[in-house]
Parts: C-alpha cells; structure tokens; sequence
C-alpha cells in the first residue's frame, strides 16, 4: 500500500474516436443502411470533492505498512500493526527443553516509502507490545484499536533498511528487521508447555509501532505472511542445537490501525470538515488519507439529448474514453515508490445496499506524458461511460 504523494489537476473525460482525414473516402461503395457517423463528445459536466476515509477495512492483508511519515501537504499519517500469534505444532513444550539460548522476531520486508530515495536506511524508534486482550474478527478497520500492557516487550532506537540483505555469520538473508526479545516475555515463553490453545490464550498477540526520529520519518511494507515473519525460538535439547516457529496465522486475526495529524498540512481542514471542494485540486493518499468523488450524474441525460438526439433508448457505441488525471505536484514523481496507479470505482446498488464496486477497465491506468504536457494518469473508461448511457 503506496504512499500517493500527488496532487491532481481535474479535467473531464474525454471521448475520442478514429476519424480519417477525409470522411467521404470510399462512403460510395458503403450501403446507406450500413453507414454510422463518427464523432467527439467532450461535454462532460463533473463536480468533485475529497475526503478522509473513515471506514478503511485493513483485515489480514498479505502486505502491510509499518511506520510513521509526514510532509507539508497531507500532514502525518502513523501505522501500526496488530497481530495474533500461535505455535507452529499442536502443541509445545518449551519448558522442557534444556536451554533457551534466545528469542528473535522478525519480520520480512516487501519495501517501503521515504522522501529520500537514496538512503540506505533510516533510524526509526520501534516497539513491540504484548496485547492484553484478544483480537476477535470485528477487529478489521483502521480506526480499531486493542489493548495492550503499558510497557513494551521491546523499544529501541534500530536501523530501518528495507534495500539492503541482512549478514548472519556465513549466511545472506533477504532484508527484513531483526530483533532479539528478552526480559519478561523471553521468560512467559521459556517457562511455557501446552498446546496451540492455551498458547493463543496466554499469548494474547503483538501490536508494533515505528515512530520517526527526524522530521520525515519513513513507512515500511511488511509482508506478514512471508516464512521470515515469526519468531523464532532457539534452544539447545541433548547437546543439539535446534530451533521452533511461531507463526504469524494467515488464517488469524490481524489488521492496521492508522493515526493522521492534518495540522499545518495543505489539507488542514480535514480535521474539522468531512469534505473539501476539488474542482480545482483533487488531494489522494492512500493508508484512509483522502478519497476523491467525481458527480457525473448529468452526464446521461445530455447524451441522450444531443448526442442520441433525444431518442430514450441509446443507439450510439463509445469506442474510446479516458479520464485523465494531470499530476500537478511532480516533486516525487520520480521516486520508485511513486503511485503506480488510481483506482476508480462507481456507486451501485446491490441487494439494497448501497455499494463501491470497482470499474474494471479502469484498472490498468498508467502514468504517462499527456497530450497536454504533464505527467498524468490516464485510464480507459468506455465500458463504464457506456453502462451508464444504456
């Protein structure tokens, strides 16, 4: 889940069609009831504005973000991470083992985002809570918090480099941040002997939080269900070193919680509005920062009325239509972690309910030098437009 450091110039869809330089070649040799006019409709009329997400489901996603990053026009936004934990066997006997030589969390990196593309690595203040309470399954939004004991597990200042491989001893490691617990949570795990059941109800789970020790910070992409998220238990039973998983579920309970601070951000009013006009400037961030909404709701009366000529039911086929989004900031517009693309979706009703679902053809938006000079995303809307004109 990337970071959309992007400010959006709007400009209204645009329909475009093939039309040969002259339009009366070959229409001799066309039978008249097999001939079709050829045009452009760019009369679209469209209202927009943006605005916080404030129900943003961040249950058990493969791929999380960890970290906390701020700049001057969407304010600071903070995620952290609650998960479940649970043995790996049916049950464990740490108790038994003849000596627990050490206790190491990791967790697998999948990237990340800073301002700053070419450092190598960022200190970040992390800490690891043990929950006190369970994570049942309506923990799913961002909003949602669990407790937790009031002092960490673990808490220190470590490098955070999402880049570069990790060196233990002989072996090369794919990157991921490596840390060793001690102190009372080593001890609740050395003096354990049970089965996955009363694991889960004595482990209750973890929640993680990276704060920034800069004025930028950095945001981290965790992925929760690569084998190198766990921890990993290694003790020494008959003279034979060894080592026992405990997993992160994939099946389990986790989610993100989100913070946000719009203080003295370009989108500061989202802190005492629910919504901000966008006819000039459409603000997106991804992590609940900010969804944009485009009213369209005229757009098919109009077609029907001029471009079908006023017939109720429409006759006329859309070949080609793009929705462009010129970019208005370019600042990061080079930086690997850079949105790759914008998803648009449309309002429906379903059962009832009123629902978002997705516009498929607009999925494969890319950026792109646009005929008007900027950079800009540009996505393919003909299927939808033309739902919406039957």
């Amino acid at each position: 889940m990337k970071r959309i450091l992007c400010i959006l110039m709007f400009l209204p869809f645009v329909f475009a069609s093939c039309v040969d330089e002259d339009e009366t070649l070959g229409m001799d040799l066309v039978d008249e009831n097999d001939k079709f006019e050829v045009g452009i409709y760019d009369r679209i009329s469209m209202n927009a504005i943006f605005f916080k997400e404030d129900s943003l489901v961040t249950l058990n996603y493969r791929y999380n973000t960890l970290g906390e990053y701020s700049d001057s026009k969407f304010g600071a936004v903070k995620s952290s991470l609650f998960t479940q934990i649970t043995l790996s066997t049916p049950s464990a006997a740490f108790n038994t083992y003849d000596n627990i030589d050490s206790v190491i969390l990791t967790l697998a990196y999948a990237g990340g985002f800073s301002e700053d593309t070419m450092l190598s690595g960022k200190q970040m203040r992390l800490n690891i809570y043990e929950l006190s309470e369970e994570i049942d399954s309506t923990k799913k939004y961002s909003f949602d918090n669990v407790a937790c004991s009031s002092l960490p597990i673990y808490s220190n200042n470590i490098q955070i480099d999402y880049n570069s491989d990790v060196i233990i001893e002989s072996d090369t490691l794919d990157p991921h941040l490596r840390v060793k617990i001690e102190g009372e949570f080593f001890e609740k795990i050395k003096n354990f002997g049970g089965s996955n059941d009363d694991f889960v109800s004595q482990f209750k789970g973890l929640k993680f939080e990276l704060t920034k020790l800069d004025s930028r910070g950095l945001m981290a992409y965790i992925d929760m269900e690569a084998t190198a998220s766990c921890i990993t238990v290694y003790y020494t039973q008959g003279g034979t070193h060894q080592k026992y998983l405990i997993k992160i579920p994939t099946s389990g309970n986790r989610f993100m919680h989100y913070d946000y601070d719009f203080t003295s951000s370009d989108i500061s009013s989202l802190s005492n509005n629910d919504t901000i006009d966008g006819n000039d400037l459409i603000y997106l961030g991804n992590m609940g920062i900010s969804l944009a909404k485009i009213n369209i709701n005229d757009f098919k009366e109009d077609w029907l009325s001029t471009v079908n000529q006023g017939n109720e039911e429409n006759d006329v086929s859309i070949n080609s239509a793009i929705l462009e989004f010129p970019v208005s900031d370019l600042s990061q517009i080079n930086n690997p972690s850079f949105t790759s693309r914008i998803l648009c979706y449309r309002k429906a009703v379903v059962n009832q309910d009123t629902a978002l679902v997705l516009i498929h053809d607009a999925q494969t938006a890319s950026r792109r030098k646009a005929f008007f000079g900027f950079e800009s995303y540009s996505q393919r809307t003909e299927q939808h437009n033309q739902a919406c004109t039957n």
